[in-house]
């Protein structure tokens, strides 16, 4: 007589093991995944920040050339609201070897206490 053990079958299904290293490498897989995006949003966000202070820096600029006062030279500070955020500027302006002209600079910041600009603009005024 035959004893139900006398033959093996086939496995069928995984092995604890297997199933254990197909987690790890999903969990891997999610956690690149994960660091991509939230890298990704954090990149976004930055280049967003980048655009809003060079619209503000050429507005900036743009007003300077549109006003009908010739700019006194030195070091301007102060803030602009703009949107939901408060932007801080400082502007230079510095004589150049006409007197016709002044190089005007204006550095945007997203913040007050820092002195990496976002964005950075040059042009000359000229006084009319």
């Amino acid at each position: 007589m035959n004893s139900p053990y006398a033959k093996i079958s086939k496995q069928r299904g995984m092995t604890l093991i297997e199933v254990m290293v197909a987690l790890a490498v999903f969990a891997i897989a999610s956690l690149a995944v994960v660091n991509v995006a939230s890298e990704h949003i954090r990149t976004l966000s930055y280049i967003e920040q980048k655009n809003i202070a060079q619209w503000i820096a050429n507005n900036h600029l743009t007003q300077l050339h549109l006003d009908k006062k010739f700019p006194s030279l030195g070091n301007k500070r102060s803030n602009i609201k703009y949107g939901v955020a408060t932007w801080y500027w400082q502007q230079q302006v510095t004589k150049t070897q006409d007197a016709k002209f002044r190089s005007v600079t204006i550095r945007i910041f997203n913040r007050e206490d820092t002195d990496a600009a976002l964005a950075e603009l040059s042009s000359f005024v000229v006084k009319k």
